[in-house]
């Protein structure tokens, strides 16, 4: 990450647009940073009770402090997932989070246990089978690490649509959507994906249920 500031306190109005319009929302925010997303969450009335993850001492200090969150669990998500609750939040959100993870597969499994009957999981995730990797890769030779993006060189995993849909599957989600994270008005853009598919999305926006 080039910017662990902005990184931090970035709101994602992309994954929040998602949530419905419910002042009764039970949300977990994983990677949650400052507090920033949660923060937008609170502000559009979208949540009873929030409840956040954070690696990082400091970004996790500052979500406590921001008064948007109810509780901040600090620490690796592979290591915290015994602390929270089961059966008990309508909605999970991730953003950006599962490619950074060791065994992302045990982790949704055992995080479909926290939502309610019917809960949604909320997250972004990077395309790997994106034209400007495959490009790079097909006439550069090198599999390129960098500090932001598709190759940020923090990932731990890579996932394509088919894998992202396996993920959710083997976690027991039926009901999932896949699609760009945001969708670009430009006809260009849309002649693109027209023609090319997934190789012009950069990162997916997931909701499973």
């Amino acid at each position: 990450m080039s910017d662990p500031t902005e990184y931090f306190s970035h709101p994602r109005p992309e994954l929040v647009a998602v949530l419905p319009e419910d002042p009764d929302n039970r949300v977990l925010d994983l990677g949650c940073g400052s507090g920033a997303m949660s923060a937008l969450i609170r502000s559009q009335g979208k949540a009873a009770e929030i409840w956040g993850v954070e690696k990082f001492p400091e970004a996790a200090a500052q979500a406590r402090a921001s008064g948007a969150m109810d509780e901040v669990l600090e620490g690796d998500l592979e290591g915290l997932l015994e602390e929270l609750p089961r059966n008990h939040f309508t909605h999970i959100i991730a953003g950006d989070i599962l490619e950074h993870l060791v065994d992302p597969w045990s982790v949704c499994t055992k995080l479909r246990a926290c939502l309610v009957p019917g809960g949604t999981f909320i997250c972004s995730i990077p395309n790997i089978r994106n034209l400007s990797f495959i490009l790079a890769l097909a006439f550069k030779g090198r599999f390129e690490y960098r500090d932001s993006g598709v190759m940020d060189r923090t990932h731990l995993r890579f996932f394509a649509r088919a894998d992202v849909h396996d993920l959710f599957t083997q976690a027991g989600f039926s009901d999932i959507e896949i699609g760009p994270v945001r969708p670009k008005e430009k006809l260009s853009w849309r002649i693109g994906r027209a023609l090319f598919g997934d190789l012009v999305i950069k990162v997916f926006l997931v909701t499973a249920r």
